[in-house]
């Protein structure tokens, strides 16, 4: 990986890693690889708090750095992966005056494969992508083994650790569409692993993703009002402190707001509906989503 950067003349890498607590050898993998690589690996031992709060632990504990990226322990990174979001992330910044003062995400489609890293055939809908504030409210497209941004990004996403983030990534991607910017990449650099043990999979035939999509709507059916709350009394300031000249600010502020008011308010959630500025990827979601908020379950 540092290879495939410096090759392009890009910063080398350095690994931070966190092990949370395991019995399977892992620690002494760990010290292993550490005394071999001094000062470009690092590592400690936490307790094993779930996939959420051990990310965030991570990017807080993170030292200094221009970009950084999310690995997960069992997923395979194709050559060219981080020197491909690195590029794309200088190009946002030359696009941005002082683009390193805003949060910056790139992040990639996933390649499903088996444990031998077989592409596995897919079967569903997978349509192209289309970032936004409006779809980050009720969906999540980010991928965080995909990920690479930069240190804005990694300081806002840690600025108080949330308690009602539905995933770490998904968090990320509300901060990168409401303040910043995403590149979502349909070029896959990852092979993303599925097996029994995946914390978070994807399904690859018809009958078994319509049954996971609806127990996760069932699931998950109050989790992104909370959200919502809490991203609003987080960035309360960095809302506060745009002022009228950043106007698409101020209209997110207004939707965040008014997707938070529909959970006690009828006419609100008729009008969330009506505006259409909240939409899911797949047609069928999006239309179940807004009978959703019809009925107040979000």
């Amino acid at each position: 990986m540092a290879q495939d950067c410096e090759e392009k003349g890009l910063a080398s890498i350095n690994l931070l890693v966190r092990d949370d607590g395991s019995t399977d050898g892992t620690q002494g993998i760990l010290k292993e690889y550490s005394c071999k690589y001094p000062g470009r690996i690092r590592w400690y031992q936490g307790s094993n708090k779930g996939v959420i709060k051990s990310f965030f632990e991570l990017m807080a504990k993170a030292g200094h750095a221009e970009y950084y990226a999310l690995a997960d322990q069992d997923d395979y990174w194709m050559p060219g992966k981080m020197s491909a979001g690195i590029i794309k992330l200088q190009q946002m910044e030359e696009c941005h005056d002082g683009g390193c003062n805003i949060p910056l995400l790139y992040c990639c489609r996933p390649l499903l494969a088996d444990m031998d890293l077989k592409p596995l055939d897919v079967h569903v809908d997978n349509p192209e992508m289309r970032p936004g504030f409006g779809n980050a409210l009720i969906e999540n497209i980010v991928t965080g083994c995909t990920t690479v941004f930069n240190n804005r990004l990694r300081q806002m996403a840690v600025l108080k650790i949330p308690e009602h983030a539905t995933m770490h990534d998904r968090w990320m991607y509300l901060i990168a569409t409401c303040f910043g910017e995403i590149y979502y990449d349909e070029t896959p650099y990852i092979y993303y692993r599925q097996h029994g043990d995946n914390a978070v999979g994807k399904n690859t035939g018809r009958i078994p993703e319509l049954k996971y999509r609806i127990k996760k709507f069932k699931d998950d059916s109050q989790k992104p009002g909370r959200q919502a709350v809490e991203f609003l009394n987080i960035f309360n300031r960095e809302f506060k402190d745009a002022g009228n000249s950043q106007r698409g600010l101020r209209e997110k502020e207004k939707l965040l707001k008014l997707f938070i008011k529909g959970k006690k308010d009828g006419r609100a959630r008729k009008k969330l509906v009506r505006q259409g500025r909240l939409y899911r990827q797949r047609s069928l979601d999006d239309k179940i989503f807004k009978l959703l908020i019809r009925m107040n379950l979000y």
